[in-house]
């Protein structure tokens, strides 16, 4: 019997799928709901899309509460937090595995490790002329009752000497220090001491030969003491330097920082397992932190705005204070939920709340890997010189889709920022001059104008949330925005495709061959990318535009009708598609489109916001996604398959 894989994507689709079940338990046995309705909600809820087929304003508190809380534990930034703690409880059993290890196993362990770095020291240039230790004196001592490194010259038997190392073209560059086995593993790693030590950062002695002077680039050492628990056995275990000895000399080289490409992955587990740990702190102080600060933007707002804005909110029945962390919610979580019938049109004249909303919407989605790479950098800028923290925040800047996926390099970053500029401009231009002579733009003074066509042109990417009756626009505008919601996702999924292949290039995981150029994101390589995904997702919408226009045809077809029509519905399953939410409503109501069909075409607008929820997310083998034990066996797997076609290819050949 067929069964489907167990990685990323598929537990992620359960999680969004048990949502929509979670909902119809929850609210439909209040009453007010049908069963369809109770469903959408929570497909729509946990696929952030808002659209809805029933005002929310008209639901109880318990089931506001619902379609509040489902956004932040479906939101793609939580979602990534419990990645990273995954990947940080798989380091921590690792590591306990490797703590409880017999010494026999990890003397074995320390044997194969300093071969592997032999071999990978000879491949990048040779050794230098300096004093081997050989391996009988270096481990002479690991057998006895105090684990002790003896060095004294007087008991070191004949050495072997090598030549010298052929000079390298270039000096090197700074970058992540990276112990090598010898140094991690090698090395007994214990002191006699009767208290807590603590970890002290000292700056390891500069690297001379002859003819040539070569330091480290600022490596933070750090000496080992007695640790009182797992996580300082695991930061012991796997330092990001060494101490200084007598018998520094005769081990200077091993200190020399070594490439990621060069090291297995049980190497990097270290500064990983660190840098992981950093980033849990900051991109869970990044998701709950914008909440609040959301709720600091819109409550001393809605207090101390004009009146009009509270009594419009006393006339629908919902109290300012909840009010405020609700809008605040919506608009971080992408969602478009709205406890006002009319979106955000009430509030369109007041520029404080449309800037604000503007720029937490733009933090919780599409811009969030920018302001998260700037908030890591500006961290790592104020963090003191000799912290270990300088380091982990330096080796997320240097290898972010290592940790995250969500953290691109820089020249991703800043192609991210540049191209959700030029939309968000572009589409705040159209609005402002294609809508010159049209009341529902120019009636607002230019400031609040520009400001609410700002709010429009950032909701039409994934908020779904409105500042102008989209029903009476200029069809030119509502024609763009049916494009930005169908290319929303694709930015951020052009980011995440262009950085996971840049990394996996520049650690050597693997290589194979491809039909396109991916070198370091070739404007053919994504440009080709980008032409697939839009051409894969337009099969679904086409799809889906058929079976809505065929169960409603009767609507579609009758002349009295006019809100029914073929653009009008290709319009609500791209929005449903994008996770959106915008609609062109109904004329005597404000809920979606979508709130006036039947059961079959609101069963497929859902169909289309789950699938649309999955476009972009990176596969099972994404760098930032495989649990590291997974990562191997992929890896060999391919490797295999590789191997076997090239076997083919020669035979064939010959």
């Amino acid at each position: 019997m067929w069964k489907p894989p167990i990685n990323f994507i598929t537990l992620h689709y359960a999680y969004i799928l048990s949502f929509g079940i979670l909902a119809l338990i929850i609210l439909y046995p209040y009453g007010n709901l049908s069963a369809i309705d109770s469903y959408f909600f929570g497909v729509s809820a946990s696929t952030e899309s808002g659209l809805n087929t029933v005002d929310v304003k008209a639901l109880e508190t318990y089931q506001q509460i619902f379609i509040y809380i489902t956004p932040i534990v479906t939101n793609l930034g939580f979602i990534n937090i419990i990645v990273v703690v995954v990947r940080l409880r798989w380091f921590s059993k690792r590591f306990k595995d490797l703590v409880t290890r017999k010494p026999e196993a990890l003397r074995e362990s320390q044997k194969q490790a300093t071969a592997r770095y032999a071999e990978t020291r000879d491949m990048e240039g040779g050794l230098t002329g300096e004093t081997v230790m050989p391996k009988q004196e270096m481990n002479r001592e690991s057998d006895g009752k105090k684990a002790e490194l003896v060095s004294d010259d007087s008991n070191v038997a004949p050495h072997i000497s090598f030549a010298p190392e052929p000079q390298r073209g270039e000096a090197p560059k700074k970058g992540v220090y990276i112990p090598g086995p010898r140094e991690r593993d090698g090395q007994p790693i214990a002191s006699d001491s009767d208290d807590d030590d603590e970890d002290t950062i000292k700056r390891a002695p500069a690297i001379g030969t002859a003819g040539r002077a070569m330091s480290r680039s600022r490596s933070e050492t750090r000496s080992f003491g007695r640790a009182t628990s797992m996580d300082r056995a695991v930061s012991s275990i796997f330092v990001l330097g060494r101490t200084p000895s007598r018998s520094s000399d005769t081990r200077s080289k091993m200190s020399e920082p070594v490439s990621l490409a060069s090291l297995s992955y049980e190497e990097l587990g270290g500064v990983e397992y660190s840098a992981l740990r950093v980033l849990l702190k900051v991109v869970a102080g990044y998701f709950f932190g914008l909440h609040i600060l959301g709720v600091v933007f819109l409550l001393p707002w809605i207090w101390s705005a004009n009146p009009k804005y509270r009594e419009y909110l006393a006339s629908q029945g919902q109290d300012n204070t909840w009010w405020a962390f609700y809008s605040s919610q919506t608009m971080i979580s992408n969602l478009g939920f709205t406890l006002t019938p009319d979106s955000m049109i009430s509030f369109r004249d007041a520029s404080w709340p449309m800037v604000a909303m503007s720029f937490i919407a733009l933090a919780g989605n599409t811009c969030y890997p920018c302001f998260l790479r700037l908030l890591i950098w500006t961290m790592y800028k104020l963090a003191p010189a000799t912290s270990s923290l300088k380091l982990s925040l330096r080796f997320l800047l240097d290898h972010p889709r290592r940790c995250y996926t969500l953290l691109f390099s820089s020249t991703a970053t800043w192609t991210l920022a540049a191209i959700l500029f030029a939309l968000n401009f572009v589409d705040t231009l159209l609005i402002i001059t294609l809508d010159l002579d049209n009341p529902e733009v120019n009636a607002l003074p230019v400031g609040p104008r520009i400001a609410a066509a700002l709010y429009q042109a950032v909701s039409a990417r994934h908020t779904g949330t409105a500042s102008f009756n989209l029903a009476n626009v200029n069809p030119a505008i509502q024609f763009s925005l049916m494009v930005m919601m169908y290319i929303s996702v694709y930015p951020i999924a052009m980011a995440i495709r262009y950085s996971s292949d840049y990394e996996e290039g520049s650690l050597g995981l693997y290589s194979g061959d491809r039909d396109i150029d991916e070198h370091k994101g070739s404007k053919t390589y994504l440009f080709t990318h980008m032409r697939n995904q839009l051409s894969f997702d337009l099969w679904y919408v086409f799809l889906g535009v058929f079976c809505i226009c065929a169960a409603e045809s009767k609507r579609i077809m009758n002349p009295d009708d006019p809100a029914f029509s073929v653009f009008s519905v290709f319009f609500e399953v791209v929005s449903a598609y994008g996770n959106v939410g915008l609609s062109l409503g109904y004329p005597t109501n404000l809920t979606s489109l979508c709130g006036h069909f039947t059961i079959f075409s609101k069963l497929v607008i859902c169909a289309m916001m789950i699938r649309g929820r999955h476009r972009g997310l990176p596969y099972a083998l994404d760098r930032a996604i495989t649990l590291p034990s997974e990562r191997e066996k992929a890896e060999k797997a391919r490797y295999k398959d590789h191997e076997e076609v090239s076997g083919k290819s020669e035979t064939k050949v010959d």
